[in-house]
């Protein structure tokens, strides 16, 4: 008789523990400082073209996620890390595409090579960047990989304006940035935009969020579906 109390005991725990609900998973929404698509303003709130579209998204689905803004780095190492993480805005290019799940396209850009508009400096092709002394930027964006490949000696630093400084300073030769709204980003670096140039387009892209590939589908394709929704 104790033998069959007990074993009723286990299959009704049994039961019990299968029709329990996974937990939620709990989203994080992070992004950098990284303007004019997803930065902090002047009053601390995080604004931007791309930060217009996540909100829009959260707000479709009913959700209300803080942003958190950190280093780039930071923020891509942990959304390899964590399921969960949603990170913007993330160039979606053929070597990160099997890392994350993707949401997207938010919208495009353009990458350039800059540099001092007194430095003379050109840039023909790809393969010319091992020429120069060192290109400033930060570790993991866009179009780094691109540099390295070609022989290009790369300096890092935490953010674009740091990567925009060392240019200025002479610890390089040339700054990898975006070509929208320049202005913000060297004014934020304290560098006049008039002393610098585009000398050579290094890729076109699209932004996407990219979330922990551990993330459940079915709460990228919800995200997904609001984008596509926001679109029409």
């Amino acid at each position: 008789m104790r033998i069959s109390i007990a074993l009723l005991l286990v299959g009704i725990l049994a039961l019990l523990a299968c029709s329990t609900p996974a937990p939620a998973t709990k989203l994080r929404v992070i992004a950098e400082d990284f303007p004019p698509y997803n930065y902090v303003d002047e009053n601390g709130a995080v604004v931007g073209q791309s930060t217009e579209v996540v909100r829009a998204i959260m707000n479709k689905l009913g959700e209300n996620i803080s942003i958190e803004v950190m280093p780039w780095e930071q923020a891509y190492d942990l959304v390899q890390k964590e399921p969960g993480v949603a990170l913007y805005s993330t160039a979606r290019t053929p070597d990160r595409e099997d890392m994350f799940l993707w949401v997207g396209p938010l919208m495009s850009y353009e990458k350039y090579l800059y540099a001092k508009k007194s430095s003379g400096i050109k840039i023909n092709s790809l393969a010319d960047v091992k020429n120069v002394k060192a290109i400033a930027g930060v570790k993991n964006e866009g179009g780094i990989q691109r540099l390295i490949d070609q022989g290009g000696k790369v300096i890092y630093a935490t953010t674009g304006y740091e990567a925009l400084k060392k240019m200025m300073d002479g610890s390089a030769d040339l700054w990898l940035g975006p070509k929208a709204d320049l202005s913000v980003t060297a004014i934020k670096a304290g560098i006049n935009p008039d002393e610098i140039e585009p000398i050579f387009l290094l890729h076109k892209s699209e932004f996407y969020i990219a979330f922990n590939k551990n993330t459940p589908p079915a709460i990228v394709q919800q995200w997904q579906q609001a984008l596509d929704s926001l679109k029409k």
